[in-house]
């Protein structure tokens, strides 16, 4: 466990030491607070405007870790053999992983944590500025709710991020992996709805019908983590669907990492 946390605290130090990191989070603090603005253009939605633009720069911003800094600080560590460094020391390849893991979820907490309070502080300022009329039915919870459902998303991607980086060698190809893995994700569902409607009429062979099945377990159902429109309409998310889906990101995150142990334990680093 201390080689874990040790490891969890260089990769937060280092990922917060990432100049790109303070321009993504300066961005979506202007989007969000734009947003006050904007929303003045739409006075029957001014809280929904306020509570879509904020949830969508904490997804943003929460991504911007699987995307950028775990490719760096994973991928480049591999790529650029600085790992050496680490494993010089009485350091197990699993607590690499998993402190790496640690440290990066600690780190997209922090980024989702800033973007959603300065999200909230919206809803203030546009209280103050609209009057409360327009705010009566706001609820914090359902916001609330919608941003650990999105912070659950990117630590489910993260872990399969940490398996590409672990089963390639070039920070290139992760990040293609990366993205088709998040584009699949938030398509995969629509698609098998679409396929699985009688009236479709889509005739599909049954190699590619075998191929989305396979990939349907494959990758992440990243698209049923999205509560935004709930949270912007002020409606309940089902608590039953939150624990589902924390269940399931949990289970996920679990299986890919453990696969990326396996496969670091057996990779040839010298």
């Amino acid at each position: 466990m201390k080689d874990i946390f040790a490891v969890a605290r260089l990769t937060l130090k280092e990922g917060l030491g990432q100049k790109i990191l303070y321009s993504v989070l300066l961005l979506a603090l202007m989007v969000i607070f734009f947003s006050v603005l904007l929303s003045g253009f739409f006075m029957r939605d001014i809280a929904k405007i306020i509570i879509d633009f904020s949830l969508a720069a904490v997804s943003l911003g929460g991504l911007l870790v699987p995307f950028l800094l775990t490719v760096n600080l994973v991928a480049g560590d591999l790529e650029n053999r600085t790992i050496f460094s680490l494993l010089a020391t009485p350091l197990p390849r699993p607590a690499y992983i998993i402190g790496k893991f640690i440290g990066l979820g600690l780190l997209a907490g922090i980024i989702m944590l800033i973007l959603s309070s300065a999200g909230l502080l919206a809803v203030w300022i546009g209280r103050l500025l609209y009057g409360l009329h327009f705010f009566k039915m706001f609820s914090p919870i359902p916001y609330i709710t919608a941003v650990f459902m999105s912070y659950m998303a990117v630590l489910l991607l993260n872990s399969l991020v940490i398996l590409w980086c672990c089963l390639t060698t070039s920070s290139f190809l992760v990040t293609l992996l990366t993205l088709a893995s998040y584009i699949i994700g938030q398509t995969m569902d629509d698609i098998v709805m679409f396929l699985s409607a009688p009236n479709s009429g889509v005739p599909l062979s049954q190699p590619i019908k075998i191929t989305i099945s396979v990939a349907k377990y494959i990758f992440p159902n990243l698209a049923a983590f999205d509560f935004k429109e709930l949270a912007a309409h002020s409606i309940a998310i089902p608590w039953s669907d939150t624990l589902t889906m924390t269940i399931y990101a949990a289970g996920y995150s679990v299986a890919a990492l453990s696969l990326a142990i396996m496969s670091f334990k057996r990779r040839d680093l010298s």
